[in-house]
């Protein structure tokens, strides 16, 4: 069990911890916003202050208040599809970020007395840090995992997926393997880098490979229950099904939690981490925190310190400066919880250095909230999103065309889910780095038969397991409601004043319906990638819509440089003493200058298994154990 150290004596820790052993929570709330639906096992988010916030506590992550903020931006029709002067689109407003500061935050030296003591500091109980936090315990350390949230699991319980290519027992029981059966982590290595152009270290890469589907074996045997996808390119929890997509993976992030917690790891919530400690030889030696948002206190580690508190899609300073297309071509964040970046900051201060500079995983269909005075971080199944992945009349500032990617699971699976993230890139890859969708009255009616699968499907209440989403958007028509209040989904009677309010230069829009229209009657698209004819619907009945999107950010793959041990490295080129992270705190996953991070959806394991297997590795070598 840690133990608090005050005046060289050794005494119980907190004693106004809360909620059963290794679980610990300040009895303050100061900070903290909870959801209607938390007590239903849905995620919560925090709003405590941090130095770094751009808007005042109680919003972000704060589903119910998504969009509420009204910071001063200028009228959307100057700013857009005829806007940028020099070809870019950074012009977001900083006030609709959870954070914009890129500079290093530096360590602190060693405090003359410890408040806490362990072997394994855990910065973070997500998806990554639930599994630093297992496999460290498991090994035998005494474990402090610190997380700014109110409960565990992060932004990995978005997830509907965890992408894994080859190597699990799942797999091998279907005899299934990219990039060919039987599984091989060399060959897997050897089609990765020609994926990543060889911007990538391979012996990195060569560990992921191989230890993917050890993670996801390993996390069946702490309690996880799989089930093979109907594609077996991933796996998800055993309960959830194409049906139910909506925080599929809580019951993995959950069942981790469990199992850390009864191999003793010690939990301490609403406790973010504020600076790493560094000792006169340069090794990491702890940290500083604040618990509840408000005392601060120095945790050591006598092994290892780990940081699994992931990326910083929601900092616009690091997104500006290490990931400029995603500050150019993405409109939104879809996670809603953290991804601030002040570890990935502490980092800096100790001189770490960074690998996949300018690359980031993101789903098509961001809305462009923050150009209307919305927040940039919005929960992914808020009805607009799902609204805007539908396959649309879609034209870039020109009026051009832009091909859409299907989504539903036919012969071949895998392309249905590589169309989530190769879609995102046609969509920011234009001129303006916005795209734009087009509809008319009868929208609604079309849905059914455009049948788009995984997150792009619609939330209605008849849902299964629909008590895990938040109430407000149970029905996805809510979030639609909110976009067309907030003139985020622009409705106008006239197809002209849509065009003049998006921005589009006279006759550019029009002419576009047009065409489209002309398709639809001949029953034919003579686009180079046609749609089926079952989606040729005029744009004819007022009123009509139209909106500004790009990509929906969710993993940023620039980060601390780490070796195949998960060690962070410096500027020297040497692992930096007693500091280890996972992604996404780290980087290098799929090289540099990705803009979806392929293989599949963010790297050979995706995004969310991506987290997992680098908290297990992390939780591995940092304890001395290896891989078996």
């Amino acid at each position: 069990m840690a133990e608090r150290i005050e005046n060289g004596a050794a005494r119980p820790a907190d004693e106004h911890a809360v909620e059963g052993p290794g679980a610990r929570r300040s009895c303050t709330r100061r900070g903290f916003v909870g959801l209607a639906a938390a007590a239903a096992g849905a995620a919560v988010a925090t709003a405590a202050p941090q130095a770094a916030w751009a808007v005042d506590p109680g919003t972000i992550g704060d589903w119910a208040k998504d969009g509420s903020l009204t910071p001063a931006v200028p009228p959307s029709s100057e700013g857009n599809a005829t806007g940028g002067g020099d070809g870019t689109y950074r012009d977001h407003t900083a006030a609709a970020f959870p954070a914009n500061d890129a500079t290093p935050i530096p360590p602190r030296p060693v405090p003359a007395t410890w408040d806490y003591e362990c072997d394994v500091v855990v910065v973070g109980a997500g998806g990554g840090g639930l599994n630093a936090a297992a496999r460290s315990a498991e090994l035998g350390a005494r474990v402090i995992c610190v997380e700014s949230a109110g409960l565990q699991g992060g932004n990995a319980q978005s997830a509907g997926m965890c992408a894994i290519l080859g190597g699990s027992r799942l797999q091998e029981e279907r005899r299934f393997a990219l990039p060919s059966y039987p599984f091989d982590a060399q060959k897997m290595t050897d089609w990765a880098m020609d994926e990543y152009h060889f911007a990538a270290d391979p012996l990195l890469i060569h560990r992921i490979a191989e230890g993917g589907g050890k993670c996801i074996d390993w996390m069946a045997d702490c309690g996880v229950q799989w089930r093979l996808g109907e594609i077996p390119v991933y796996v998800a929890p055993k309960n959830a099904t194409l049906d139910h997509h909506v925080l599929k993976m809580k019951d993995a992030t959950d069942a981790m939690f469990s199992y850390a917690m009864r191999k003793g790891a010690d939990f301490r919530f609403q406790c973010p981490a504020t600076a790493l400690v560094q000792d006169d030889t340069g090794r990491i030696v702890g940290i500083y925190a604040r618990e509840g948002y408000e005392r601060e206190v120095s945790i050591k580690a006598e092994r290892a310190v780990i940081l699994t508190a992931g990326g910083f899609c929601n900092n616009k300073a690091l997104l500006d400066k290490y990931i400029p297309t995603a500050a150019m071509g993405c409109a939104s964040s879809y996670l809603p919880l953290g991804e601030t970046g002040e570890c990935f900051r502490m980092g800096l201060g100790v001189s770490a250095d960074v690998s996949g500079f300018n690359s980031s995983a993101s789903f098509d269909g961001g809305v462009d909230w923050a150009s209307e005075g919305g927040q940039w971080a919005r929960f992914l199944y808020d009805g607009m999103t799902q609204l805007s992945r539908q396959p649309w009349l879609t034209i870039d500032r020109a009026g051009n065309r832009l091909r859409y990617m299907d989504s539903r699971v036919k012969k071949d699976g895998a392309a249905a889910i590589y169309a989530l993230g190769d879609l995102a890139t046609v969509q920011m890859a234009v001129p303006g780095h916005r795209s734009y969708i087009i509809f008319d009255a009868n929208f609604e009616d079309h849905l059914a038969g455009f049948g788009q699968e995984h997150c792009r499907k619609l939330i209605s209440p008849d849902l299964e397991q629909i008590e895990k989403v938040p109430e407000h958007y149970r029905d996805w028509h809510h979030g639609v409601e909110d976009a067309i209040e907030a003139d985020v989904l622009k409705r106008r009677d006239t197809l002209e004043e849509l065009e003049a309010d998006l921005g589009f230069a006279p006759g550019v829009l029009v002419g576009a319906v047009e065409k489209w229209n002309a398709c639809c009657e001949a029953g034919k698209d003579d686009f180079m990638y046609p749609m089926p004819p079952e989606w040729l619907h005029k744009v004819a009945t007022p009123p009509f819509y139209g909106c500004r999107i790009g990509g929906n950010i969710y993993g940023t793959k620039a980060g601390l440089m780490v070796n195949d041990r998960m060690q962070v490295l410096s500027t020297t080129g040497l692992p930096i003493p007693g500091l280890y992270a996972g992604w996404h705190t780290a980087g290098g996953a799929c090289g540099e200058n990705s803009y979806v991070g392929d293989a599949i959806l963010g790297s050979l394991l995706g995004d969310v298994s991506l987290a997992f297997c680098g908290g297990f590795l992390c939780g591995t070598f940092a304890n001395g154990a290896e891989l078996d």
